[in-house]
């Protein structure tokens, strides 16, 4: 396969998961200080329910009043994008393009 390519494969799942952290970011704001009527409020929830929910089933064990999904989320984005640098590193480092 050819290096741009993957590179750009490499790149666009970056994104992907840059945009994940920043709307899981945006949600908390929205949460505390954002208008639920508000379209973008709606469009963000939208967005980041369907996220939550999985990890809502686990994370609803923890006592206290904190929505611990969007830390949750969070961590899960930083191990991706961590592990797809190091992947991306071993690949151009072993020529496994």
């Amino acid at each position: 396969m050819d290096i741009a390519i993957v590179n750009g494969l490499f790149a666009v799942a970056e994104l992907l998961l840059s945009f994940v952290q920043i709307l899981v970011l945006a949600s908390i704001v929205v949460s505390w200080v954002g208008d639920p009527s508000n379209q973008i409020v709606q469009m963000i929830y939208s967005i980041t329910e369907p996220i939550y929910r999985p990890i809502r089933k686990l994370t609803n064990r923890i006592p206290g009043p904190l929505d611990w999904a969007p830390f949750a989320v969070i961590i899960l984005v930083i191990f991706l994008s961590t592990v797809l640098q190091s992947l991306k590193r071993n690949m151009l480092m072993q020529g496994g393009f």
